[in-house]
């Protein structure tokens, strides 16, 4: 994922928001609102009357016939609102091109890189507080989007490091069903009994391996007592994060264990090609993508202990913010409330992402388990929060990570570096690039 960068300095900005306001009237201020304050930041009066305006945000066509019902409903609501979906378009093409939709794609990672595109979240909040009833998020999700205080963005669903598990392969293995009080060594034993080879190749993996990002790498540093950044510092380095990411080599065929693939061999078509057993953190955002594959029967469970401590599993939100350039800041927060509300939540959770709103998620565990879709284990997901870590809050960290740190971890997995060698080169380019860059 790319981050998206500052368009305008600050002086331009507030420059070009002065000139707006004196050009409108300043008819989007409160009376408290001192003459120079840019317009939309702060909550509106509540007495001006029905909000109109057009709200703009990019979205995926393929979620085009679950939302237009959803907007639809929207506008018969609020009938001075028009939501126009920008299908397909990028986010950070149109910031760039000073074209920025009113509603942005956010979360965790990004809000502190792009704080100064963002609208601040918290007078809004405060002014609606009864209908927003913050309460009834999960407290980590609010706070994932907050920067110095500031809240930047709401949150639309999360990601959290899981086990998944495809009951069929399973089954026909005799292997017992992952639980939640695995350890490190119940993992290892389960994935060579669900490792096959035909005629010197392998045709079955006990587990994927996850390539090309964060996703399981970073949680084994974590579950072995290391960490990416250590006083804002890259820590990779350390005896437990290297014993971490020698976990992660081993359980490849480069490795002790050999039930995962390396980056040099045939994946099988990874956990949605139903031949991999198990998938060590993943990503909740592949739900829809597993569930569209006929046939995999699949479910979760908590992540095994690692070899210091079970907390480690990544915990991320995503959500949308609204952008400091719109000039419609009433009607971008009053969808966006819709958005993340209950009627939101409950859309988020048809499309098969975790929605963040207890209310909805308690409708959905009274549901019994047997007549559930996959994942049936669902309590395992908001379980697995206790003992989740979030991100790095550094704004460097995403491109840090990607850019610098997952090629020698690429290089790692090829067997042309140790463990321990992959570790020291990615902390000193890590460290050289974040004093270049900060």
């Amino acid at each position: 994922m790319k981050k998206m960068r500052t368009i305008l300095s600050l002086t331009l900005t507030m420059i070009m928001l002065f000139t707006l306001l004196t050009a409108c009237g300043q008819e989007n201020k409160t009376p408290d609102t001192p003459a120079n304050e840019p317009a939309g930041s702060v909550a509106p009066d509540a007495d001006s009357g029905a909000v109109e305006g057009t709200v703009t945000f990019c979205l995926e066509s393929a979620k085009k016939t679950a939302f237009e019902p959803f907007i639809e409903a929207f506008e018969k609501e609020y009938p001075g609102i028009n939501v126009e979906v920008l299908w397909d378009k990028d986010d950070n093409t149109l910031i760039a091109a000073n074209q920025a939709p009113d509603l942005i794609k956010s979360g965790d990672i990004h809000v502190s890189s792009s704080r100064d595109l963002l609208l601040d979240l918290t007078p809004y909040m405060e002014q609606d507080a009864q209908e927003v009833n913050a309460d009834d998020f999960f407290p980590a999700t609010l706070e994932s989007l907050k920067v110095d205080g500031k809240l930047l963005a709401m949150p639309t669903s999360f990601n959290v490091g899981l086990l998944y598990y495809n009951k069929t392969l399973f089954d026909e293995a005799g292997v017992t069903y992952p639980t939640d009080d695995w350890s490190q060594e119940d993992f290892i034993k389960a994935g060579q009994a669900l490792t096959k080879q035909e005629d010197g190749k392998y045709s079955q993996w006990g587990c994927t391996t996850v390539l090309g990002w964060w996703g399981e790498w970073l949680v084994h540093v974590r579950q072995a007592g290391g960490d990416w950044m250590v006083d804002n510092l890259c820590a990779l380095d350390t005896p437990e994060a290297v014993k971490g990411l020698q976990f992660f080599f081993d359980k490849t065929t480069k490795g002790t264990y050999k039930f995962a693939p390396s980056s040099t061999d045939d994946a099988l078509g990874g956990f949605a090609g139903g031949l991999s057993a198990m998938e060590y953190g993943g990503h909740t955002g592949m739900w829809v993508a597993y569930n569209a594959v006929e046939g995999l029967d699949w479910d979760i469970a908590a992540l095994p202990s690692g070899s210091a401590q079970k907390a480690g599993s990544e915990f991320a939100v995503e959500g949308y913010a609204i952008s400091k350039d719109t000039k419609n800041p009433e009607a971008a927060w009053t969808f966006l409330k819709y958005f993340t509300g209950k009627e939101g939540a409950k859309l988020m959770n048809e499309l098969g992402y975790p929605c963040c709103r207890q209310s909805v998620v308690d409708e959905k565990l009274a549901v019994p388990k047997e007549e559930r879709g996959c994942p049936q284990n669902l309590e395992a997901l908001y379980a697995a929060m206790d003992d989740a870590m979030t991100l790095p809050r550094d704004p460097e960290f995403n491109n840090c990570t990607q850019t610098v740190v997952q090629p020698v971890i690429d290089l790692m997995l090829e067997g042309e570096l140790s463990p321990e060698e992959a570790a020291k080169e990615a902390t000193a380019q890590a460290n050289d690039y974040l004093e270049s860059n900060r």
